[in-house]
């Protein structure tokens, strides 16, 4: 493969901007095409925790761990499982840890701060905003980008990067794989000046991530820079559920205290402050089914291939943006090392990495402790707690 070579990445997710990064480091052009006009064009998703071999090891390699350090929550690791009858049954804070390398070397960071410092450390108009990808189609070699918005012309390169999340528009170029419902829908209200007018809610969370659980049901809220509180009212029911209790009309309204008092019957007879939540006002409510791709695998393609979300989507388990950070710098260091390479050499480079990122997704997906394993029937805390506990013991003995 020549130096001379383009490459593209669709979508400046997380995963995207760490390929660009690494990529630019080593003097490798690159373009990252974005459907979103810009970086504040909607909301996104809440804080994540750096673990110190995935996330934070790609900040390294990317040179911007210091700028992380800046804006890092070292104070916001904490997690508590709490029963709909208010039974508290695991605490970090309280001692329910484990005592290993890693613990408390987890810091929090808001997605958007995190997107910016990789966008801040890439060269100006490398990504380019408001080019959503409609399509990619390959032929002689080389793959031509298509474009939504039908004025633009369409861009042909010699390597594309799907990373471009759960509804890719690069993966069906290489496999057929769709997402499935995975039968649990998030509710995201995205409350604002937590401890300067709610102290009793500021109360309830002073740091981290609380999980309260129970009979099919979920209140996770989670502490975010700047005195935000994200809380995600978490069901499992059919895609359809929004729409037919009249939900989806209320919060594509912007109705959103309608739609609040909705939810908060749904929590009817439950013992928990955080349902005081649902008596504050918003300043935003989408409603988010989760999908899943189990175990995805396709056939290696020399001009094309996936990060993040595009090839392993999955409900919230802790580790989705660290592994889809990993997969870009690991992709990246793949086309560095091999820019050159015979196309034999280059295609065996590129499966070697897509081996490694789908062994990797599939291990996380077998693993007992995610948020969607979690919203399950009964007093699912206790269960919860019980196989946390069991797996920081098991860490702490490697």
């Amino acid at each position: 493969m020549s130096s001379q070579r383009s490459v593209a990445i669709v979508g400046a997710g997380l995963g995207g901007l760490a390929c660009a990064r690494i990529l630019q480091l080593r003097n490798i052009p690159v373009v990252v095409y974005e459907r979103e006009a810009s970086m504040s064009a909607r909301q996104q998703g809440g804080s994540l925790d750096m673990h110190p071999d995935t996330g934070f090891a790609v900040l390294e390699m990317a040179q911007l761990a210091d700028e992380f350090k800046k804006v890092a929550r070292y104070e916001d690791q904490g997690i508590k499982l709490i029963g709909m009858d208010g039974t508290l049954h695991f605490d970090s804070e309280a001692g329910d840890h484990w005592d290993t390398e890693d613990d408390g070397n987890r810091p929090e960071v808001d997605r958007i701060q995190l997107r910016q410092i990789f966008l801040d450390a890439l060269t100006p108009d490398t990504v380019k905003w408001g080019q959503g990808v409609s399509k990619v189609v390959e032929k002689d070699n080389k793959v031509t980008v298509h474009f939504i918005d039908s004025a633009l012309e369409p861009a042909v390169h010699d390597f594309v990067v799907g990373a471009d999340g759960a509804w890719s528009r690069v993966r069906p170029a290489i496999s057929p794989a769709v997402p499935e419902y995975s039968g649990m829908i998030y509710i995201d209200n995205f409350i604002k000046d937590v401890q300067k007018k709610y102290p009793h809610l500021a109360d309830f969370l002073k740091s981290g991530i609380a999980l309260v659980l129970g009979d099919n049901k979920g209140l996770i809220s989670q502490r975010n820079a700047n005195d935000v509180v994200r809380v995600y009212s978490a069901f499992r029911k059919p895609t359809s559920w929004p729409e037919e209790v009249g939900l989806k009309a209320l919060v594509d309204g912007g109705r959103w205290d309608e739609a609040n008092q909705l939810l908060l019957k749904q929590y009817e007879g439950w013992n928990t402050p955080a349902t005081g939540y649902f008596q504050v006002p918003p300043f935003s409510m989408d409603i988010r089914p989760l999908y899943a791709l189990r175990h995805h695998s396709w056939d290696t393609n020399a001009h094309m291939t996936l990060v993040g979300d595009a090839h392993m989507v999955a409900p919230p388990n802790g580790v989705g943006a660290n592994y889809a950070m990993l997969d870009g710098a690991e992709l990246g260091v793949v086309i560095a090392e091999n820019v050159s390479a015979n196309e034999e050499e280059w295609l065996k480079a590129i499966k070697a990495y897509e081996n490694k990122i789908q062994q990797r997704a599939w291990a996380s997906q077998n693993e007992e402790f995610s948020f969607g394993l979690m919203i399950s029937e009964g007093d699912s805390a206790a269960r919860a707690a019980a196989t946390l506990k069991q797996a920081f013991a098991a860490a702490a003995q490697k």
